[in-house]
């Protein structure tokens, strides 16, 4: 029996579903091994949001569209995977960071401050002018402000990746009932 095909929208949503829901699994263990922010394991969340954008992709291209994709629809799918993912892992945050554990959310803070006040005093700032910068930047550090950045900033990297990743999925259909495929 072969798969059912799918819409754009409804094989995003599931991949994108997917993408978050291992994205989430990922955060809870990082966060049961209490690892830094800035560890290097952090870099493999990119991982996994790459591999939700190429296998869904590559899954919409293949099941829905016949083995073919133009870039344009190869670039929808991996962004609004990106998207759904980012939407549903940053409500997980802001509950998480609310709700669940609101000690982790300060220890974040503190090491975000701590790193902002040694590179304001490598760049040779003043106290007063270190005092304020870092007032400003801890109003930007309450989970809804957090989860909003969070989408923002993986809406962004999210669609260059999907730019990336399309050129080298994409797959047009070069035969003559292909060409005429988008014209009815």
């Amino acid at each position: 029996m072969e798969p059912k095909a799918r819409t754009l929208f409804n094989n995003s949503l599931i991949y994108g579903l997917l993408t978050a829901a291992i994205s989430i699994v990922f955060s809870v263990i990082t966060y049961l091994l209490d690892l830094q922010m800035n560890s290097p394991v952090m870099y493999f969340s990119f991982v996994i949001l790459l591999a939700g954008i190429i296998y869904g992709t590559m899954q919409y291209k293949n099941v829905s569209l016949g083995g073919y994709i133009s870039f344009g629809k190869a670039f929808l799918s991996g962004f609004l995977i990106v998207l759904i993912a980012s939407v549903i892992s940053s409500i997980y945050s802001y509950i998480f960071l609310t709700f669940i554990d609101h000690a982790y959310l300060e220890r974040i803070i503190q090491q975000s401050m701590d790193k902002a006040e040694a590179d304001m005093v490598k760049k040779g700032l003043s106290g007063d002018q270190i005092e304020p910068a870092l007032a400003i930047a801890r109003k930007f550090m309450s989970p809804i402000a957090m989860s909003a950045m969070a989408i923002l900033s993986s809406a962004f990297f999210g669609a260059i990746l999907s730019l990336i990743t399309a050129a080298f999925v994409k797959k047009e259909d070069k035969s003559f009932d292909g060409q005429f495929k988008d014209v009815e």
